[in-house]
């Protein structure tokens, strides 16, 4: 074996030759395997002759001799060489096989760029200060209360906080008709305010019409007007439960209503405290970002803009707004930055996660695989297997060394806690010498 590496920034090449015993026996497995299921006419399958499948299949050979070749000796060639590809796309071309035993090919990745670490023992962050307070906690009793409302059918008025079912007729100025029913809960915002208005005040069996009412499409363009009537069908009133012990106990709060109060506050405690970590963690992961200035990988840098551009066309959707490429173009700006930054906040974690000495436990392993498997609700052995098939165990070991990297800058972080009112007042401050030029 014979291989000659090139180096160009970030990508490498490597040229490698090989001949003899291994590279005939790959190919004989490929020529096996293509005869299985090649179609030549005048043979039956399965029984077309080598010389045959080789004359018609020199190309497919070849390349999947190559690919044969770089899955079974590649990671033997890649840690003799010191190299360690930064995603599992390898490239590979200019495949030369000559009598099924001399094997000559290229193949290029690219590798983490050097840096040196800069210190990052004792990362200054501020963060606010955060309590919680009786109000937070009655707040979040109304949550709950509110997500147990119930609705019983009322002799009355209609008024914010009903629940009404309408039967409706369009007829547009085009002669166009649609008629149909819909629940909706006044004063939600899911009805036009002329409508819910026109609705307002009246009870079952009433009738309302609208002449003249605006057609809108979806981007909210006046496109003509129409006759609408409407008629209530239902009209609900909203039951607001009463929080008491019995109501605590129902939901498994605690045995009273005081038990029930400790409990949200200790809920509520919780997710501060995530909140909190959260912020500083992004906040250390912000200055490391700043502080350094290396290439990127121009493949690891793809897959972020795409991973972020698939959350931020989600995010969209999530408030009914339908992507479309100008969109999508208009942010590719930020998307880019950002993704500039994340990969190489990515591997710095890395960098640090090994001179820290950081290793990952098959317990630690099985442990995300096992959250992966919950949350696409699949046994833990079809989530694994998936997982090795598509080569992605390795990956996942290095997001959890370099969460606990991660977890370390946090723990050596110099952390100050502020006021809310400190805050506010500094922002005072600065935008005032802002405007002052």
């Amino acid at each position: 074996m014979n291989v000659v590496v090139e180096a160009e920034n970030l990508l490498r090449t490597l040229t490698i030759e090989d001949e003899g015993q291994k590279v005939k026996e790959l190919a004989e497995e490929v020529i096996k395997e293509i005869s299985k299921v090649a179609e030549v006419k005048g043979f039956r399958k399965g029984h077309v002759p080598k010389a045959v499948i080789k004359a018609k299949y020199k190309d497919a050979i070849k390349e999947e001799v190559a690919k044969a070749y770089i899955n079974k000796y590649l990671p033997e060639i890649l840690e003799k060489e010191n190299l360690k590809p930064v995603t599992p796309e390898i490239l590979f071309g200019d495949v030369k096989l000559e009598n099924d035993e001399k094997l000559s090919m290229k193949v290029s990745f690219e590798v983490a760029p050097e840096f040196e670490l800069k210190p990052y023992e004792g990362i200054e962050v501020e963060v606010v200060k955060l309590e919680v307070k009786d109000e937070d906690v009655e707040n979040a009793i109304k949550n709950i209360l509110e997500n147990h409302v119930r609705y019983e059918d009322a002799d009355k008025e209609i008024e914010d906080g009903d629940k009404v079912k309408v039967k409706y007729h369009i007829v547009s100025d085009k002669g166009e008709e649609e008629e149909d029913e819909f629940e909706t809960i006044i004063g939600s915002g899911t009805l036009r305010k002329e409508i819910e208005d026109a609705i307002k005040g009246k009870k079952v069996g009433d009738k309302v019409e609208l002449e003249n009412a605006p057609l809108y499409n979806e981007k909210g363009e006046e496109i003509g007007k129409a006759k609408i009537e409407l008629e209530i069908l239902e009209v609900k009133r909203k039951v607001v439960p009463e929080f008491n012990d019995e109501f605590v106990k129902s939901l498994g709060l605690g045995e009273n209503v005081e038990e029930a109060k400790n409990k949200i506050r200790e809920n509520i405690e919780n997710q501060l405290k995530a909140l909190r970590k959260q912020e500083i963690e992004q906040k250390i992961l912000d200055k490391l970002a700043q502080e350094y200035d290396f290439p990127v990988p121009g493949s690891l840098l793809a897959l972020e803009i795409d991973n972020l551009t698939q959350r931020y066309t989600f995010q969209l959707e999530s408030y009914g707004i339908k992507p479309n490429k100008e969109i999508i173009e208009a942010a590719e700006g930020n998307l880019t930055i950002t993704a500039i930054n994340n990969v190489r906040v990515m591997l710095i974690l890395s960098k640090i996660a090994e001179k820290e000495g950081i290793t990952v436990s098959d317990e630690e392993l099985d442990a995300q695989i096992s959250k992966l498997a919950q949350s696409y609700n699949v046994s833990f052995a079809d989530m694994r297997e998936y997982l090795i098939q598509k080569g992605m165990l390795e990956g996942i070991k290095s997001d959890i060394a370099r969460q606990k990297a991660l977890d370390i800058l946090v723990e050596k972080a110099n952390i100050k806690e502020i006021s809310k009112e400190e805050l506010e007042a500094r922002e005072k401050q600065e935008n005032k010498e802002e405007q002052n030029g």
